[in-house]
């Protein structure tokens, strides 16, 4: 087996748990902001992270699970570019989103034209992460035993 410089599973789901939940209290310290500052853009703005909140964890708790995944040793890093594909596909859906939310803030019409590109965009995100997510899995396992072959 080729061995995986990387940090430790424990480690990866520590931290992404602290910074998911540092992200929530923050969201929710701006939704209590809310009543005190005047101003219909920060309350559209925490409105709409409030909106996509399950969008924003479900892309969280992929992306730890795909490193998480990714961080163990051939052949249990398999799923990590599966896990990556589908989080990126939900990065690309966020990024969709904001851009109709800018549009419907600056009222301009110009964002929503990207929307026609998402049954372009979906699948050829996930393709590429997932193509070169498994070229990389299985390289570092080439390399790894290019390194044996030549300790032999």
């Amino acid at each position: 087996m080729a061995k995986h410089e990387s940090k430790s599973a424990v480690w990866i789901i520590f931290t992404r748990l602290v910074g998911l939940i540092l992200f929530l209290l923050l969201l929710y310290f701006l939704d209590y902001l809310k009543a005190y500052i005047d101003s219909s853009i920060y309350r559209q703005s925490v409105d709409f992270l409030k909106g996509n909140i399950v969008l924003i964890v479900s892309m969280a708790v992929i992306y730890a699970s795909g490193e998480v995944f990714g961080s163990l040793m051939f052949p249990l890093d398999l799923p990590a570019p599966i896990l990556d594909a589908v989080a990126s596909v939900l990065l690309v859906e966020f990024i969709f989103n904001i851009l109709s939310f800018l549009g419907e803030m600056t009222g301009e019409n110009v964002f929503n034209a990207f929307a026609g590109f998402k049954a372009i965009v979906y699948p050829t995100v996930f393709i590429l992460v997932l193509v070169f997510g498994y070229f990389s899995v299985f390289g570092r396992v080439l390399s790894g035993r290019k390194k044996r072959r030549k300790e032999d």
